[in-house]
């Protein structure tokens, strides 16, 4: 029985989704390309529910957290730094850590707003490693280099700008995270299908002016373009489609996804399809998106690909496979009193696997 129930539990983020999304959920995006497959990825996952940012009650970006960010000892899997605390309760802060923005607000004018509250971008955060992370896009530091908590933190040359920058650097584990975060947001908040950005509120009252460009101090001038609907300048698409590539979708990812999903009632599609990435911003620009020959992460066999199998884009979509030496395994997700409950065949157990009594 200890056996069944490790593998239906380890098994968990194959055999589950955080909520069953509607039948067809991608259909929008169907047989789409470049501009046009991204604005139609932004018609499926832009209507969301917005989180209330903070903490204190069952429904804030730290109770989320506590859910999308907990390991099975219970400790905070800070991306940023590697000297994890524990989690006590559903919404409380964890010692030493505060909520980041890995796509920084600064970059759209810092407004409280729906991209200001989506957890997809939101990570907890050790104090010290966001203070010093600021701003700045990610990107590999070539001088001047620091190291705060996990990250390293440094210079690089712009050569559009002819002047240095400030970029932050994240260990190698958690570069594909960061990566699909920024694709989510620049297609969830980015250009839609008239070509324009009306969930930006402008930080100039009097017009819309896109992405802030006209400060040194603040990263998008280094990193965001107004033109087109790639969003990101080229330097930085370089970089995080190496970082995506280098860094295929774990299963602590999916885990993530699957929590934020209960909250928000939205995916991030390059999460689910690491392909799409290479149809809006790599090497598959100009082809058109069929989603019936994309890797899906849900696929049994996804996690056992190798590392370089796992972007999607040189495999074909499979049949769900099941395990013929486990039982059939019904596995269904609560919230109960701000707690999440797994309940497998009739029995429940919490976050950390221990059944309920």
């Amino acid at each position: 029985m200890k056996k069944i129930l490790f593998i239906a539990l380890c098994a968990l983020p194959l055999l589950l989704m955080a909520e069953s999304m509607p039948a067809g959920y991608y259909d929008k995006a169907e047989g789409k390309k470049d501009a046009e497959l991204k604005a139609w990825l932004r018609e499926c996952i832009r209507a969301h529910t917005s989180i209330p940012y903070g903490k204190g009650s069952t429904n804030c970006t730290w109770n989320v957290f506590y859910y999308s960010d907990q390991n099975e000892e219970g400790y905070c899997e800070d991306m940023y730094c590697d000297t994890w605390q524990k989690f006590t309760t559903p919404g409380a802060v964890v010692s030493g850590c505060n909520i980041e923005h890995s796509f920084a607000k600064s970059w759209w004018g810092g407004k409280k707003h729906d991209p200001y509250e989506d957890c997809y971008h939101l990570n907890p955060s050790n104090e010290a490693a966001n203070s010093a992370r600021s701003n700045y896009p990610p990107g590999i530091p070539e001088k001047e280099i620091i190291t705060s908590g996990s990250m390293k933190i440094g210079k690089r040359f712009h050569a559009g700008l002819n002047m240095d920058h400030s970029v932050f650097e994240p260990k190698d584990e958690y570069k594909g995270d960061f990566a699909r975060a920024y694709f989510y947001m620049a297609t969830c908040y980015g250009r839609d299908l008239n070509n324009e950005q009306p969930d930006l509120p402008a930080y100039d009252k009097k017009k819309y002016v896109g992405w802030r460009t006209d400060n040194d101090q603040v990263g998008s001038k280094f990193a965001m373009q107004n033109d087109n609907y790639l969003e990101f300048q080229d330097w930085l698409i370089e970089v995080l489609l190496t970082w995506h590539r280098q860094d295929p979708v774990s299963a602590k990812e999916l885990k993530r996804m699957d929590a934020v999903s209960d909250y928000q009632h939205n995916r991030n599609p390059f999460i689910e399809y690491p392909c799409l990435a290479e149809y809006i911003w790599g090497k598959r620009k100009g082809q058109t998106a069929s989603f019936a020959t994309l890797k899906n992460t849900y696929d049994a066999d996804y996690l056992s690909l190798p590392a370089d199998k796992r972007d999607g884009c040189d495999c074909t979509a499979t049949e769900m496979v099941t395990q013929q030496q486990a039982p059939a395994v019904k596995a269904i997700k609560h919230i109960v009193n701000g707690q999440l409950v797994i309940e497998i065949n009739g029995i429940q157990y919490n976050a950390q696997g221990a059944r309920i009594e």
